[in-house]
């Protein structure tokens, strides 16, 4: 999670995943696909004009789950039920409440991509756990914990590709991929364990107690233009179920 420098990223990353979440909650009690078209077009609207997005990143992201919308209708439409056929053939048979279902299947999935893509690229890992502490109260131990947690995988990756190098270096091939997982999970096993160690006792070191009593570097605030989003998206997808319903 990195943020840009667009208006969503100056937002409260609580008050944003908020909004989200509750967008998705609509788009899962929704039958429509018209709204839920809407719906999501709205998200790709919000993620060029507020998110930064340019059209490259939209493609890049998006493309890859084209398959999987593809997939998921073509399931729902040609094996479902429903009275007023479309088409037959074998036993494919699309009906218009079975096309209609798989196409509100299909985008509900693009949408909860689409605005999950908008909350993580545009919003900065540490002013999220920051603002965990300060708006929902998470005890500071589990937000530094995940914080810790959440910069460990670069870590992995990089000795990840390490050993993969050594071993081929070495010419050691492993055909066998169960092998193969251990033979590579241990190693990063044993030395996150370390690590995590070594971190904890630095912390306490300096202190650390994980009260909540204690000073910040960064402070959260929900200000006047979180609210404002909040509000606005929730509108918006209100107007588009009534009018469109």
């Amino acid at each position: 999670m990195n943020a840009n420098h667009s208006f969503l990223s100056s937002l409260n990353p609580t008050c944003k995943l908020i909004s989200h979440f509750l967008v998705m909650f609509f788009l899962m009690a929704i039958s429509n696909p018209k709204v839920t078209f809407l719906i999501w077009f709205l998200a790709i609207l919000i993620g060029i004009f507020l998110g930064g997005w340019r059209i490259s990143y939209l493609l890049n992201r998006l493309l890859p789950y084209l398959g999987f919308f593809i997939l998921i209708f073509w399931m729902m439409a040609v094996f479902g039920e429903g009275g007023e056929t479309i088409w037959k053939w074998a036993w494919f048979h699309i009906t218009k409440e079975s096309m209609n279902h798989g196409l509100t299947i299909s985008l509900r999935m693009l949408g909860f991509v689409t605005y999950g893509l908008l909350f993580t690229s545009t919003t900065d890992l540490t002013l999220f756990i920051m603002s965990l502490i300060h708006q929902c109260k998470l005890s500071p131990k589990w937000a530094y914990g995940l914080l810790a947690g959440f910069r460990f995988i670069p870590l992995f990756q990089s000795e990840l590709n390490q050993m993969k190098t050594a071993h081929k270096v070495r010419s050691y091939k492993e055909k066998n991929r169960w092998k193969a997982f251990l033979r590579y999970s241990l190693p990063l096993f044993t030395q996150g364990i370390r690590k995590s160690e070594r971190i904890a006792i630095a912390m306490e070191a300096r202190g650390f107690t994980g009260t909540r009593h204690r000073t910040y570097y960064q402070t959260t605030k929900i200000i006047t233009k979180d609210f404002v989003y909040l509000f606005s998206l929730l509108s918006a997808v209100l107007v588009i179920i009534i009018f469109v319903e």
